[in-house]
């Protein structure tokens, strides 16, 4: 099982390193002046992913909860370095998957806002994402403090869980997790997912009825951008599905439910497909962003249709190129 565990997340940490040092690339560089505003939560996002990315390759870890105590296991380089590094590098890694969560929210909050009100200043806006990234950075530095002796934790392991032979392994982790600034940590990343999730459902509803409605003022580009937004941002909606799954396994390790290496290793490795999917979801479902992917690499361009939304900008090169291909 550790081969297969240490594959999967190589290969899909390279994998979400690459789609998002590109998606960073065109979100900044290559936005249309419409979207130009939003952009800068899309570059946040792609560093975020980006960096869990990175980080979980460093670290590949097996979560091993035992009653009060977390122990992590890695497999990853960071297994040639020392706990105390390891242990901060966790510490970063779970403020960073926090953030995410927060970032999806103001997504679904931006489309909203634009479509009910002006669209706010730049400045605005990197305010906004330095205020909701203050909750991540104060977990991280409160887990900071949490580091324990792999001594003390090898002693618990031993007496509890005597089955795994862990020695010799670079072990790293929390003793008593229910400490303030361990609880911090869980409750920021086990509980808060719901409630925002069911905000993203009813500000998704929203922007759904702005659009259809005829008093909204916006012209037909606007329009069929932010509708691609929206069905990226509705295909990251189901993304947090993949963080309960993490949870889920994480608790039936915790309570003893069910004791099996299986859900200790399944914990990150459900997280981890969160960074991928995201910006599968923006190449997919925003036309700019596709079109740069497709010209990029050279491959056909295919029309995705947009409903009664698209532009006529799109709907002129999709003439053009079929008379082309008659031709």
């Amino acid at each position: 099982m550790p081969f297969l565990f240490v594959t999967f997340h190589s290969i899909l940490s390279v994998i979400g390193c690459i789609l998002n040092g590109m998606l960073c690339h065109v979100a900044m560089w290559k936005s249309p002046t419409v979207i130009k505003t939003y952009s800068i939560i899309t570059v946040n996002f792609a560093i975020t992913n980006l960096a869990i990315c990175f980080v979980n390759f460093v670290l590949q870890m097996r979560m091993i909860p035992i009653e009060k105590t977390i122990i992590f296991v890695s497999y990853g380089p960071c297994q040639w370095l020392n706990n105390g590094i390891c242990f901060d590098l966790y510490s970063v890694l779970v403020h960073v998957y926090t953030h995410t969560i927060w970032l999806l929210f103001i997504s679904f909050l931006y489309r909203y806002y634009v479509m009910v009100k002006s669209e706010p200043t730049k400045t605005k806006v990197k305010l906004l994402l330095l205020l909701i990234y203050l909750p991540s950075f104060i977990q991280m530095i409160l887990l900071f403090f949490e580091f324990t002796d792999p001594s003390e934790l090898l002693r618990i392991q031993e007496t509890l869980v005597p089955q795994y032979i862990l020695r010799g392994l670079m072990v790293f982790g929390i003793a008593d997790s229910t400490s303030f600034n361990a609880m911090f940590s869980i409750i920021h990343v086990a509980v808060m997912s719901t409630p925002i999730v069911m905000c993203i459902v009813v500000l998704r509803k929203k922007i759904l009825k702005k659009m259809t409605f005829k008093g909204v003022a916006v012209n037909s580009n606007t329009r069929s951008l932010q509708l691609q937004l929206l069905r990226a941002l509705t295909f990251q909606a189901l993304i947090p599905c993949f963080y309960l799954i993490g949870v889920v396994s994480y608790f039936i390790s915790r309570l003893e439910i069910y004791r099996d290496p299986f859900f200790e290793y399944l914990i990150f490795s459900a997280f981890l497909f969160v960074p991928v999917l995201t910006p599968i979801s923006a190449f997919t479902f925003v036309t700019p962003y596709r079109k740069w992917l497709l010209k990029t690499f050279h491959l056909k361009i295919q029309k995705v249709e947009s409903g009664r939304f698209e532009t006529r900008e799109e709907t002129h090169d999709t003439r053009v190129q079929s008379n082309q291909t008659n031709k």
